[in-house]
């Protein structure tokens, strides 16, 4: 019975530590991943930037124009129901 309870004992201690040490692996993994995002630049679009996504010299009634006039299934349908 001693050595039957030793053994228990040893194996539980072994599962409780291979459990421990897997749960600090994890914890740091974590962590270290909200770090990376923390110090990553976000990217937003503010008032402040002076970005355009319209190319000088185009209006935006022109970009809606080349949409609409290039590409598969643009323009106007064939078969126009009454």
């Amino acid at each position: 019975d001693f050595a039957e309870g030793n053994i228990h004992h040893k194996a539980l201690l072994i599962s409780v530590t291979v459990c421990s040490v897997l749960l600090v692996l994890i914890i740091i993994f974590f962590y270290f991943r909200y770090k990376r995002q923390e110090t990553r630049p976000r990217y937003s679009i503010g008032l402040e930037q002076e970005e355009t996504f319209i190319p000088p010299g185009e209006s935006l009634k022109d970009l809606i124009e080349q949409s609409q006039s290039s590409g598969s299934g643009s323009g106007l349908p064939l078969l126009v129901r009454k």
